[in-house]
């Protein structure tokens, strides 16, 4: 602040001392791993899919690696993920991955098709591919905020006169899963949050002709500087290899051509 221009000695004082501090720090984080002290809390926000399947898995294998790490999860809906994504409060971060997502590495994802869901027995689920014209012919079990199929719809039934008839409108997954496998409705999801009933053919997955709804990427978001945090750091290792076992599962099943 008075100044004084550090002298080049200076600069490669100063440039050591930080490498040097860089490195301590490096040491302290894993010797904390392998000690099994890494603690403080881990801040998710997740579409609702992977919060069936991904994200407790992921959660057990952390605690029992390191029990003092807690977990804080957001079941958000597109708009409340938008707001967290611009605050930049999510340590992790599970979405469809799009540019708006500033501040983050996408360290893990899987290309996923949306498809129609329905009961086995329904007069559509036998199709190969459907249309959402198509599919508006039937009882539909929403959720609330459908944001991926809504411009698809809409130009779509502009042509086709065509329009959705929800049996149900929620923003639960567990509910509108549980209405399709009574058979009351079609819903609209990629496999991920359903591969235990696709796997026993307790559902199908149709899926959709739509160019733009062909491939949705689900992302694992990591806060850019964070990411070397103990904690966060354990738990992206689990939640990454709970999408290389989804991912596996997925291809397993023909439901995309995976990627990463």
């Amino acid at each position: 602040g008075n100044g004084v221009r550090p002298t080049p000695a200076g600069d490669l004082v100063i440039r050591h001392a930080r490498e040097t501090l860089a490195r301590w720090q490096t040491l302290q984080t894993e010797i904390a791993e392998l000690s099994g002290e890494v603690h403080g809390e881990v801040r998710i926000v997740s579409i609702p899919a992977p919060i069936v399947r991904i994200l407790p898995r992921a959660i057990t294998t952390t605690s029992r690696r390191h029990p003092q790490i807690t977990f804080r999860v957001i079941d958000a809906s597109p708009a409340d993920h938008a707001e967290e994504m611009r605050a930049r409060r999510p340590d992790v971060a599970i979405l469809f991955i799009d540019r708006r997502q500033s501040g983050y590495d996408v360290v893990a994802k899987i290309n996923l098709k949306l498809g129609a869901i329905m009961h086995p027995d329904h007069p559509l689920a036998t199709r190969k591919e459907l249309t959402l014209t198509e599919c508006a012919a039937y009882p539909v079990a929403m959720l609330s905020d459908p944001w991926l199929l809504n411009a698809a719809a809409e130009a779509e039934f502009i042509h086709s006169g065509a329009q959705f008839h929800s049996v149900l409108l929620s923003n639960s997954l567990s509910v509108t899963k549980e209405v399709m496998l009574a058979g009351l409705g079609i819903g609209f999801f990629t496999p991920a949050g359903f591969m235990e009933e696709l796997k026993a053919g307790d559902l199908v997955h149709v899926p959709l002709v739509e160019q733009e709804l062909q491939q949705s990427e689900i992302g694992l978001l990591i806060h850019r500087e964070r990411q070397n945090g103990p904690a966060v750091r354990a738990v992206t290792s689990s939640l990454i290899e709970e999408f290389a076992a989804l991912d596996r599962d997925i291809s397993q099943l023909g439901f995309a051509n995976s990627s990463g």
